[in-house]
């Protein structure tokens, strides 16, 4: 109850902020250069390793006649990186919330695009209450399942980036935007896979999360999730193929599962447990030889650098009572590689993927070319041409 009623005072204090600021953000739209036909850029609000950093990346070093800002916090590990190619703006201020209202556009790998809030806009623009700008959607990751919080009209935007064809089909088809907000761009982080791709020795295994309403903390170290992969991290088998092949591994939980990363070990020095504060993701896929996952959306990134996936799912029923229900993708018909259910199954998996070099099969390549028609360094230029001419 007393939650509810926190979350009711903070849905006030932004319906407040927005009716009093709303005139000095049209102010400051007339009369300072910062604030006129600004591109609000963001995250969450406290890091830039997604499709809104590299977009934002692209509109400062190819577009810099575009007035952009980006939206992080100062004590953001990534603040450095982002304050060197241009203005920011801290998530909260009053900065912010005068910025969001006078943008011309806000563009965000997450909804609502460059909110104060992103879950309470969310809200507030369901009933109607929305800012002045044009909202472009950039996805966190390529959607597979049955997200029905992202259909028309409970997510309203003006532009919602596709990343595959066969995901485009999927939400052209069966989330109900009016026509062409849905479009096949590409993701903007997909540029820099392209020309950054490199292969070290390292296996990188990156699991999804389960839902807020998973077992946490105490209890989390009693689930599937926990006992199967700190059993695979202290594996005998798994260590001498490490050993064998002079190969480390990675373990990088979902941002999500961070928090439960202290409950995991290793007996090896060839295994990192991989605190995100201290890696970049995409440099982790940029930089595997393979990647191990469950039902992560990364393997479209990894895919698309034509690096090899392994999918291990010992709980798919267990994952689909506390996630996404399955929708277009199957991963035994559309995968980018095997499916197993079983550590010794992995394990095998992965010894063959070893032996091969590290190379994806024909079998996977042929999906892969089947989802990825269109698989080049031009997402970020074909995102801004569309959003350029929004409205128009």
């Amino acid at each position: 109850m007393l939650n509810k009623f926190r979350r009711l005072l903070t849905y006030l204090k932004n319906v407040i902020l927005l009716a009093a600021l709303w005139p000095a953000a049209a102010l400051l739209r007339r009369t300072n250069r910062g604030y006129r036909h600004l591109w609000l850029v963001s995250e969450r609000g406290i890091d830039a390793r997604d499709n809104g950093y590299w977009f934002y990346r692209y509109l400062r070093k190819q577009r810099p006649e575009v007035n952009a800002c980006y939206v992080i916090d100062a004590d953001s590990p990534d603040y450095a990186k982002v304050a060197q190619l241009g203005p920011t703006v801290k998530k909260g201020s009053i900065r912010h919330y005068l910025m969001y209202l006078a943008a011309d556009r806000l563009v965000s790998s997450h909804v609502q695009p460059a909110a104060p809030d992103l879950m309470i806009y969310y809200h507030l623009r369901r009933v109607g209450i929305r800012p002045r700008g044009k909202q472009a959607f950039l996805q966190h990751g390529i959607i597979k399942d049955d997200m029905q919080w992202m259909r028309y009209p409970r997510l309203k935007v003006d532009f919602f980036a596709s990343g595959g064809k066969m995901e485009y089909d999927y939400l052209a088809s069966e989330f109900g935007f009016p026509e062409g907000v849905v479009r096949y761009t590409g993701l903007c982080r997909f540029d820099n896979l392209m020309r950054g791709k490199r292969q070290t020795n390292q296996i990188l295994v990156m699991p999804t999360w389960r839902g807020s309403q998973y077992p946490q903390g105490e209890k989390f170290v009693e689930t599937a999730f926990y006992r199967h992969f700190q059993s695979l991290l202290e594996s005998p088998e798994l260590l001498r193929l490490l050993e064998a092949n002079d190969l480390k591994l990675i373990f990088y939980p979902h941002i999500e599962l961070q928090k439960e990363l202290g409950r995991f070990h290793s007996p090896s020095e060839r295994i990192v447990l991989a605190d995100w504060r201290d890696y970049d993701v995409q440099t982790l896929l940029m930089e595997c030889c393979v990647l191990i996952t469950d039902y992560s959306s990364v393997f479209f990134d990894v895919g698309y650098m034509e690096k090899p996936v392994i999918y291990y799912q010992f709980d798919k029923e267990e994952f689909r009572k506390f996630h996404y229900q399955e929708g277009y993708f199957s991963y035994e018909q559309h995968g980018f590689g095997p499916v197993v259910e079983t550590e010794d199954a992995l394990l095998e998996a992965l010894r063959r993927c070893a032996g091969n070099g590290f190379h994806m099969e024909k079998e996977y390549l042929d999906r892969l070319e089947a989802f990825f028609p269109m698989r080049d360094e031009n997402n970020c230029e074909r995102t801004y041409q569309i959003l350029s001419k929004l409205g128009d």
